[in-house]
């Protein structure tokens, strides 16, 4: 739809390597930090390049950090990383600070879209860190082929969720509810048929696979 008729929708671009933990790891606290940076990136102006000036009691109050030293430590992780290029010595009391993002970091890798909208459930406490990276994770494996010989759905098993973000099983059901509860997440048990189905690592080992199907809100 034009931009005159209606808003035009933002999205958040996330390099999929990072929303998987594939080859960087984060916590699902710096996951939210960092996608939030993407997203200003991608909204900075272009005459500022990758320097991100940035009130960050604002930015400390979005992610509900309240200490400056929690702040400091997730941002120099980051930076630690190489997913921005400068390490922040000091947090000043009041004023702004800048960051260098690196975008080099996703030249070449596929990224995972999300409407921007993802944002206010965390904000309204709708869902957690946990919730929101899962979300970003279950995108990340849907694949809508134009074609159409793509899936609206991705499968995905508890197993390899724990392993892959390093969490409790109890903690990837909590997300799922949060999910289901806000309506950004379905989640349809599948009885494996004797058709060969493909199964890989992401699938639980048992006749039964659920299918996830995110929001078309976020899509």
């Amino acid at each position: 739809m034009e931009e005159t008729e209606q808003k035009k929708k933002l999205y958040v671009h996330v390099p999929t390597h990072i929303v998987r933990n594939e080859d960087i790891h984060l916590s699902n606290d710096e996951f939210v930090m960092y996608t939030r940076l993407c997203f200003l990136h991608f909204r900075n102006p272009k005459d500022k390049g990758n320097i991100l000036k940035l009130d960050h009691r604002t930015l400390m109050n979005f992610l509900k950090i309240t200490d400056t030293r929690t702040f400091k430590k997730r941002i120099n992780h980051l930076h630690s990383l190489d997913l921005i290029k400068n390490k922040i010595e000091k947090v000043p009391t009041k004023g702004q600070i800048s960051i260098v993002f690196n975008d080099s970091i996703a030249e070449g890798r596929a990224f995972t879209k999300l409407s921007a909208s993802v944002f206010t459930y965390f904000i309204n406490d709708q869902i957690d860190t946990y919730a929101f990276r899962q979300i970003f994770y279950y995108k990340s494996r849907i694949n809508k082929s134009l074609d159409g010989n793509g899936h609206d759905y991705c499968f995905s098993g508890f197993e390899s969720m724990t392993k892959r973000f390093r969490i409790s099983r109890s903690k990837v059901e909590e997300a799922n509810t949060q999910l289901k509860k806000a309506k950004l997440l379905k989640i349809v048990k599948h009885k494996l048929e004797p058709t060969h189905e493909y199964i890989d690592e992401e699938l639980q080992y048992d006749r039964y696979n659920n299918h996830y199907f995110v929001a078309d809100i976020l899509h």
